[in-house]
């Protein structure tokens, strides 16, 4: 059974001139899957995202995660299944200056009242886990934009979601960072089967990924598997979104740095 399952999905924003973003969407995500979703701007990658994610209602259509159908909820039940069910990590990180790094990455456990004796055994494994520990105790703005990053990532993982959900997570960071990054995602997948589904317009970050889903114009235009060879998966996600007419910055190398 797929953990993600998304079937006629479509979305409209209604304004001056009417914009379908989504159209007759269908995607199964399973278990354990790390999927990149890719396609030139305007194309519904991140509506798709914010759908998956409850913020942002569909038209039409209909979503169901590890069996539940969140669209379906109430708002309160809608929030706890978010909290609960999904992980987030965006572009802008969203950490808290006000908080240290510990208290920023057990926030979802403090909101749901867990034990502190067993927010500090998750807290200390998942520093371990991500290479983090020695930053517990440090503020936002004493921190790289990686390490920033790593910090989200530990964040959105602590509670143990089904699905983790990242939108542009290498798009504000420099090449280094940006595989650091990468290489952080791919260990989780690899050790902890994370279910992982990430919006992205860099082929470098999605060829870290085990499938990459295109989609052009709201829909599903192809999708294709690594099969352990990044340099050649690399390369077909090169081909494909110059098929698709991506931007120039989407085609920013002919090769793995």
């Amino acid at each position: 059974m797929a953990l993600v399952e998304i079937s006629n999905l479509s979305k409209v924003y209604e304004s001056h001139l009417a914009h379908r973003a989504l159209d007759n969407l269908r995607l199964e995500v399973e278990s354990g899957e790390f999927v990149g979703i890719m396609g030139p701007s305007g194309s519904g990658k991140t509506t798709l995202l914010n759908a998956i994610a409850t913020i942002d209602e569909p038209t039409s259509g209909h979503i169901r995660i590890a069996g539940l159908d969140p669209l379906s909820m109430d708002k309160d039940e809608m929030a706890l299944f978010r909290r609960r069910q999904l992980g987030f990590v965006f572009q802008q990180y969203n950490l808290l200056d006000s908080l240290t790094i510990a208290e920023n990455i057990i926030l979802p456990l403090s909101l749901d009242g867990l034990p502190v004796r067993e927010m500090e055994q998750r807290l200390s494994a998942v520093a371990d886990k991500l290479g983090i520990t020695s930053l517990l105790s440090r503020r936002i703005y004493e921190i790289s934009g990686g390490q920033r990053q790593r910090v989200a990532i530990a964040r959105a993982i602590i509670h143990r979601p089904a699905l983790i959900l990242a939108d542009e997570p290498t798009g504000n960071l420099d090449s280094k960072s940006s595989r650091d990054v990468m290489e952080t995602f791919a260990a989780l997948h690899a050790s902890e089967r994370t279910t992982i589904l990430m919006v992205t317009h860099d082929a470098v970050a999605a060829s870290f990924c085990s499938r990459v889903v295109f989609i052009k114009d709201g829909r599903l235009y192809n999708d294709m598997y690594q099969g352990g060879q990044r340099q050649a998966f690399f390369q077909k996600i090169i081909d494909m979104l110059s098929l698709l007419g991506g931007d120039s910055h989407d085609l920013n190398s002919a090769r793995l740095p």
